[in-house]
Order: C-alpha cells, then sequence, then structure tokens
C-alpha cells in the first residue's frame, strides 16, 4: 500500500476487506452473483465431476463453493493475496498463493474480475491459454469501459445498491493506480490471436464476461 500525492491509499485486497469481500462485491461489481453463477451452472452442463478447475483470483473461495456444491471434485484456486486465501475453505480446493499462473493442465478456467490488476495481460492469457487441455474453455470477466457516461451509470447502479456517494469516489481514487483497462476490443483481439472463438455471455454497466472455446 503506498500514499500517492492525493494523500489517499492505493487499493489493497488486506484484512480489512477479506471478511467482508463477497458482500463488498455484490455492491460493487455489477451481476456478481449472477456471473457466478453462469460459471458454475456452465461447468454443471459441461463437464464431468472430475474436470480439473481453477479459478484464477478466487478470493475467499465464492465460486469454488458453487462449484463444490455442484459435486465437482478436483477444484483449485490462485490468489495473490494471503488474507483473501486465510478465509477460503480449505476443504473443498487446493489453493496457491501466487501472482503467476501457474502451470498445469485444466479443463476449465475461469478468471473473473482478475486481469484488469494486471498490467502485463497478455502474458497472463497466454500462460491461461497454454495450460488448458484440447478443447478447454476459460470464462473471463472484466472491466472493459472507461466511458464517462457508463461510468456514472455504474456508479449509479452502486448508489441504489446503498453504497454511499462518499464511499464510491473514494474508491474511484483508490483503485485509479491499480487497475489497467481494457476494452471488451481488445480482449476479442487478444483471445483470437490465441486460438480462441469468444462469445459474450454477461455484460453490464463497463464490466464484460467472455465465453472463451479452443
Amino acid at each position: 500500500m503506498k500514499n500517492g500525492s492525493t494523500g489517499h491509499k492505493d487499493w489493497l485486497f488486506d484484512e480489512s476487506i477479506a471478511p467482508v469481500f463477497v458482500e463488498h462485491a455484490r455492491k460493487h461489481i455489477p451481476n456478481y452473483e449472477v456471473v457466478t453463477d453462469k460459471c458454475a451452472r456452465y461447468c454443471t452442463l459441461n463437464l464431468n465431476k472430475e474436470a480439473k478447475i481453477i479459478d484464477v483470483g478466487c478470493a475467499t473461495g465464492h465460486t469454488l463453493k458453487k462449484l463444490h456444491a455442484q459435486g465437482f471434485t478436483n477444484l483449485h484456486g490462485v490468489d495473490n493475496s494471503i488474507h483473501m486465501l486465510n478465509h477460503a475453505p480449505k476443504d473443498i480446493a487446493t489453493y496457491i498463493l501466487s501472482d503467476v499462473f501457474p502451470k498445469d493442465q485444466y479443463d476449465m478456467i475461469l478468471c473473473n474480475w482478475t486481469l484488469h490488476f494486471i498490467k502485463d495481460k497478455e502474458n497472463y492469457l497466454k500462460s491461461m491459454s497454454d495450460s488448458l487441455t484440447n478443447g478447454g474453455t476459460m470464462i473471463i470477466s472484466e472491466k472493459t469501459s472507461k466511458n464517462a457516461d457508463l461510468i456514472k451509470m455504474y456508479h449509479d447502479h452502486k448508489l441504489k445498491l446503498g453504497v454511499p456517494k462518499k464511499t464510491i469516489k473514494e474508491k474511484q481514487r483508490q483503485i485509479e493506480n491499480v487497475m489497467f483497462i481494457n476494452s471488451a476490443e481488445w480482449f476479442q483481439r487478444k483471445l483470437s490471436a490465441l486460438g480462441f472463438t469468444v462469445a459474450v455471455m454477461d455484460a453490464d454497466w463497463c464490466f464484460t464476461t467472455f465465453l472463451c472455446k479452443k
């Protein structure tokens, strides 16, 4: 954490946010539950229960809990915050503390609301692509727009969920130096170049979820 010239602290997934992360996400990420439900449902409809699934940026294991509830038994999570992993249920998945993608072979890679915190997305995308089994699938959710009108609607969405205006403005200042936003078109191009067919499976104020199949 660092103090910028404005005096505010940059956003961190630390011990203050980890215990309340899911509730925070529900208020700050449009369609948070919808997208995590879609991920679990897609896996249920298309994978066997022994399929190897990794959740990138798994945080406190919210999506992994949903997959476990559907009967999946080969679950993995990676996150770079020990505070988040400390709050993840240890009996349902194997967890890795890392800033880099754990190279192995996976049938399904979930990467929701994570890459916008990574500056070098291209190498991370390639690492994930290289680790997919033949015919594997990725689901990627990202903040993909900084359009002023869409940001205004996004903040209005937060207000309707009960987030105070002061908190919204402070969060916006905190993420300025830690979020690296690329457009939906950028993701489409890069994923296509890696050999994926890409479809949008969810989109709402500034955020897009991509279904990527090899």
